[in-house]
């Protein structure tokens, strides 16, 4: 719910003062994981996706739009828009050579690479696809203007290094290698303004502590680094943007459950909420759990009660009531439900259910002509 967040508070200074009465509310987002503060952890998650996929081309594209990434290369938003037209009109899909394409039993097979779409785009600056001549197997790539060969060489260059970081990132190796090529990756790949000079340092302090816990005597694989950094990155309960005076979004976890005026609830939907437990396979405890053990579905069963003993004044709990699709009513999360039957049970409403009372149905697409009815 970040972004949808950012996008509806603390906007007085966008819009002004004629806006929604909600943009002129201040907010603090904490808990947040550290690929959403700092960009280039992000970056380094994902070059190990890269390492352990297929290198497709909207993988790629979506690298080449990070904001370090961009400013390494230089690549603005027309940029980007013409460098999608190019791996199109190249017919680049996937894999980065053919020797990439071994692991899928099509090491022959060059078409559709990334070597060869650049082999087109690199022809195409000096010859044109009108001219009907080919240079060797590749046809030149047309619309390539003299104005964007800087463009065009920017593009290979930062496939090249791409390609380069990727390879550091396979088979098998101790830590401290993988934690070298991440970084030479990250090195190589962006770029940071003075301001976030900072982010850098902790990337490589990230980076660097997984070797803390872990003998870099023990090889590991990829699916293990990437495993490893995952939970490294995973947003942490801190005490920061607490009591300063603004709307504070953060998540449910033990011991917050502090007395707050009103209490916002969102996304307790059936499925969602309380989280599901997916034993993992080299758990030898999670084959036989027993009393005492931790349990999260139970374990956010008492969130949920901490937070309702922790409101004030207002709770707020929003759930998603109908299917997206089809527009068929979906039920609240289980906790959530019986919490409605508790209050049915015991307490007291002039008419009808309490539920009927406190249950207030939104539209659920925010063109719904009932979104700009007073009363709707």
């Amino acid at each position: 719910y970040a972004p949808l967040v950012q996008a509806c508070f603390g906007l007085v200074d966008v819009v002004g003062h004629q806006g929604h009465p909600a943009h002129q509310l201040r907010v603090k987002l904490a808990d947040r994981a550290l690929v959403q503060t700092n960009p280039l952890l992000s970056v380094a998650a994902s070059l190990l996706e890269l390492a352990s996929g297929r290198a497709k081309a909207s993988v790629v594209l979506a690298l080449a739009q990070a904001g370090p990434v961009r400013r390494r290369f230089g690549f603005s938003d027309d940029d980007l828009d013409q460098l999608a037209t190019w791996i199109s009109g190249a017919g680049i899909r996937w894999s980065f050579d053919a020797e990439h394409r071994a692991d899928f039993g099509l090491a022959d097979f060059v078409q559709n690479t990334w070597r060869f779409g650049l082999d087109r785009l690199l022809t195409g600056v000096t010859l044109s696809e009108d001219a009907g001549g080919w240079l060797d197997r590749t046809l030149p790539l047309d619309d390539v203007g003299s104005g964007q060969i800087d463009l065009a060489g920017r593009f290979v260059d930062f496939i090249d290094r791409l390609q380069a970081a990727t390879d550091r990132l396979v088979g098998t190796q101790p830590l401290s290698r993988w934690q070298e090529g991440l970084i030479a990756g990250l090195e190589a790949l962006t770029a940071v303004s003075m301001a976030d000079a900072w982010q850098p340092g902790q990337a490589q302090r990230e980076l660097a502590s997984l070797g803390a816990e872990h003998p870099d005597a023990v090889e590991l694989r990829l699916s293990d680094v990437r495993s490893l950094l995952r939970g490294r990155l995973a947003g942490r309960p801190t005490r920061a943007n607490f009591r300063t005076g603004t709307l504070t979004v953060c998540s449910m976890v033990p011991m917050r459950s502090v007395p707050h005026r009103v209490i916002c609830l969102l996304g307790l939907d059936d499925g969602v909420f309380p989280r599901s437990v997916t034993a993992d396979g080299d758990d030898l405890l999670a084959r036989d759990p027993l009393v005492g053990e931790r349990d999260l579905r139970a374990e956010d069963r008492q969130l949920l009660l901490d937070a309702v003993c922790a409101a004030g004044q207002t709770l707020v709990v929003t759930y998603t009531g109908a299917d997206v699709l089809t527009g068929q009513p979906r039920p609240p999360a289980v906790p959530v439900g019986e919490l409605l039957d508790a209050l049915d049970l015991t307490a007291s409403a002039d008419a009808g259910a309490v539920r009927d009372r406190i249950l207030t149905h939104h539209p659920l697409q925010p063109y719904d002509v009932r979104n700009v009815v007073p009363g709707g």
